[in-house]
């Protein structure tokens, strides 16, 4: 794996929940993502989950906009405020 490939980068935080890591780890592994770095902790206090996800672009059969459009079911289920940017 070159460093110079492409990658998305998901960023999200949500209420923490059981089913997070699954959900997002699942979405990615369905579509052949192959995830490259992950990261995720949840500040018990503040009852909040965040989450890093990079992803090989070419990994997955869709670009970026199609990307988004088929991750946000799983965003509003968990009410996520995120992000995916492209490197």
């Amino acid at each position: 794996m070159s460093t110079s490939e492409r990658r998305y980068t998901l960023s999200l935080s949500c209420p923490d929940r059981v089913g997070i890591v699954t959900a997002v780890s699942s979405f990615f592994s369905g579509h052949q993502g192959w995830i490259t770095e992950a990261n995720h902790h949840a500040d018990v206090e503040g009852q909040r989950f965040f989450m890093r996800q990079e992803i090989l672009a070419d990994s997955l059969p869709f670009d970026i906009a199609a990307l988004r459009e088929k991750f946000a079911p799983i965003a509003r289920e968990f009410g996520m405020d995120w992000k995916i940017s492209d490197s």
